[in-house]
């Protein structure tokens, strides 16, 4: 698993695929280049906080897998969903 660099939109990605919404946000599936990625946006939370406050802290983050089978087993643990 690698972490990505950080992103300021969830508009700056394609071939997202929904998995989860939860309050605060919504874990999102994606394939980029070979890699089989996690997409994770807490930025609804944004409006909630002073612009200061949100300095430092990272409201997208991409996990991305070398297999299907390590996304599927990070997003079951963590979100503990059966596939």
């Amino acid at each position: 698993m690698n972490a990505k660099t950080t992103y300021q939109s969830i508009s700056d990605f394609t071939g997202l695929t929904l998995f989860k919404r939860f309050e605060g946000g919504a874990v999102y599936t994606q394939e980029s280049n070979g890699q089989y990625c996690v997409v994770i946006d807490e930025s609804s939370i944004a409006c909630l906080l002073p612009p200061e406050e949100l300095d430092g802290i990272e409201l997208i983050k991409v996990l991305a897998f070398h297999t299907e089978r390590e996304r599927l087993e990070y997003l079951s643990g963590r979100f503990d969903k059966s596939f």
